[in-house]
């Protein structure tokens, strides 16, 4: 427990592929995880609902500081990037350099307390060792970086900043196919569940383009297509859009938490507008993402080794969609 018993970060059991991580707290190392989790006591309560986990495959689920009956579930994730679709020096066969491999997660509570202005700073590395050569499952080209500053929750909403680095260890050629259709480079990424219209994490897209607001509602008939089927890009004065569930249905998951991602700032080898795709496929296992939503920023059609770049974002978590019309 920390800043009064105020907040729990606990370490949890997961039966899941990654190897664990080193978890730090103000510097003192509190073993190995494979997920980390974030609790936060609801004001004057004896309640204690997360509002963040994060995984050693580089998967973070965020969600509100309310503690509804019955409890609202995480839903979404975000996953930390980027990642990038192409062939490299070491693996010549084309590939998703997907999600990182987490080596130290290291939490620095002492700007918590501030009032309602404190947050919560959590200092992540990856872990080159564990590259997987014959995988394109981890991200094996990029040696990666995270500064996460976790907001105090609120009731409606929950505030994550994402300040990532990245440098590319090999040379890489991002696929020029998938280049021209916005996926070979991805900025960030959300996993999430479309199975049908009642069985569902989020239900839709909505984008903020320079001239309009476009939302794009899921429905099956949509599986198996690039989308939007007619891209655009988001507003350059402030890239900014949301995944969202608009409904209480989405079996089993009930009303999980709506996104909102507002792009800050990004450097290094990308340049131009920044588009958002989405991809589902027509599976009906209900223990698997099998939706995945993307930022997208133009590549070169080579990019050497020792390449460096950031990106720069903020995550917010809602109650439901419309909460974050409010914010």
């Amino acid at each position: 427990m920390f800043n009064d018993g105020v907040w729990v970060i606990k370490k949890l059991r997961a039966y899941i592929p990654e190897d664990p991580f080193e978890v730090l707290i103000n510097g003192e190392s509190m073993g190995m995880t494979k997920l980390l989790s974030f609790a936060k006591r609801v004001s004057n309560t004896s309640r204690f609902p997360q509002v963040l986990v994060i995984y050693s495959s580089g998967y973070l689920r965020l969600k509100a500081g309310a503690d509804p009956t019955p409890p609202l579930p995480f839903g979404q994730s975000l996953v930390l990037g980027p990642a990038i679709s192409g062939t490299s020096a070491s693996c010549p066969k084309k590939i998703l350099f997907f999600h990182p491999q987490l080596k130290r997660v290291a939490i620095d509570t002492s700007q918590l307390n501030q009032g309602s202005t404190g947050r919560m700073l959590i200092r992540i590395t990856n872990s080159p060792a564990n590259r997987l050569r014959d995988s394109g499952t981890t991200n094996q080209i990029m040696d990666l970086t995270w500064l996460l500053a976790l907001e105090e929750p609120h009731e409606l909403a929950s505030t994550l900043h994402v300040a990532g680095t990245f440098e590319f260890t090999e040379d890489v050629m991002p696929d020029a196919l998938q280049t021209k259709t916005f996926e070979s480079m991805r900025l960030l990424q959300v996993s999430s569940m479309f199975i049908d219209n009642v069985r569902h994490d989020v239900d839709a897209l909505r984008l903020h383009t320079e001239n309009d607001t476009a939302t794009l509602s899921y429905d099956s008939s949509l599986a198996n297509l690039l989308l939007p089927v007619t891209p655009h890009a988001l507003n350059p004065a402030m890239p900014m859009f949301d995944s969202i569930h608009t409904d209480d249905a989405g079996w089993p998951n009930g009303n999980t938490p709506s996104y909102r991602i507002r792009i800050n700032s990004t450097t290094g080898p990308t340049a131009g507008p920044i588009m958002v795709r989405a991809f589902f496929n027509s599976s009906q296992n209900l223990r698997h993402d099998n939706l995945g939503l993307w930022a997208f920023q133009q590549v070169p059609a080579s990019i050497k080794k020792g390449t460096t770049g950031t990106i720069n974002y903020t995550l917010i978590a809602g109650v439901n969609a419309h909460s974050l019309e409010e914010i």
